[in-house]
């Protein structure tokens, strides 16, 4: 009788064992089914966010297509906003979570408990190699091994626009090289990315009300994206009417090349100015070209100034 009722009892924790097995392989298959790479880290995003250097679209689609590793708490949703997460990128996070099995999600049996582990890394990817870049960047203020990160990203993927992008911002701001800069930022568009410029926006007339942020130049769209979130500007390339230099004359600008951008949507006109924080005029000169060719459709790579990605 009790051989019986052990038999009973051992049939019963497979079958539990087996019924779990079998939904968390749905519940993968649910999660990860949908997505191509490794998901983004809730580290990698803040420093993303952090450096500027990626449009807000770009950060999306990222996520919607590689997911997240988190879920997005109350904690982290302020975590992301602090570090400059547009509404768009909190809701690609909280739409998009793919974590993988907790500490809690266990298989139960008679003997006990064991945990699923997760893969183990292998060696860095693509995205590793610019989350490197970004900390060689932003944490240890060194440019010129951020900028061989980058290089050794271009050259495991030269079809991906992000490392062209970011070696463009490495280039322009760590190590102030604006023909180098130029030439990533055209490989960067090349393949679908954007030309990316830190710069002033002019928020009264005169810039005696102004905030900081990124400006995104591409054959489709020109934007700008303010630092604390609250400037966002974007039209396609087909509404600028013109542009040109303007030196301010005022105490506070007279050594900053202004920017000034003049839009036409049909009877509606409009003017934007914006002056690279730099303060360098051949910025400002190199804004205006990336703004005439987007206009042109000529927003090529350049061959007179190559960058060696050996």
């Amino acid at each position: 009788m009790s051989r019986t009722k052990s038999g009973t009892e051992n049939q019963k924790s497979y079958l539990k064992i087996t019924t779990a097995v079998f939904l968390i392989l749905i519940n993968c298959v649910h999660l990860f089914g949908q997505y191509k790479g490794t998901p983004v880290k809730q580290e990698r995003l803040l420093k993303v966010l952090r450096s500027r250097q990626l449009q807000t679209r770009d950060i999306v689609s990222v996520i919607n297509t590689n997911g997240v590793d988190f879920k997005l708490t109350p904690e982290i949703r302020q975590l992301l906003v602090a570090a400059g997460a547009r509404p768009e990128v909190i809701r690609a996070a909280a739409n998009n979570p793919r974590v993988a099995l907790s500490s809690n999600s266990m298989l139960a049996g008679k003997g006990g408990t064991r945990k699923i582990e997760p893969p183990k890394p292998i060696a860095p990817n693509y995205d590793d190699l610019l989350d490197q870049a970004i900390y060689s960047y932003k944490e240890q203020q060194n440019a010129g091994i951020a900028a061989n990160y980058l290089k050794a990203a271009v050259k495991l993927n030269p079809k991906k626009s992000a490392a062209y992008q970011m070696l463009g911002f490495v280039n322009m701001y760590g190590l102030k090289n604006l023909p180098q800069a130029e030439s990533a930022m055209r490989q960067a568009i090349a393949n679908g990315g954007s030309a990316v410029f830190r710069v002033y926006h002019d928020d009264t007339g005169g810039f005696s009300g102004r905030c900081t942020g990124s400006l995104y130049i591409s054959p489709e769209s020109l934007r700008f994206e303010s630092d604390d979130n609250r400037h966002t500007f974007e039209t396609s390339t087909v509404n600028i009417d013109r542009f040109k230099l303007d030196t301010e004359t005022n105490k506070i600008w007279k050594n900053h090349s202004i920017l000034k951008v003049f839009l036409k949507i049909g009877k509606d006109k409009a003017n934007f100015r914006f002056a690279p924080i730099s303060g360098f005029k051949e910025e400002t000169k190199m804004v205006g070209r990336f703004i005439r060719d987007s206009k042109i459709d000529s927003l090529v790579p350049m061959t007179s100034t190559a960058i060696d990605y050996r």
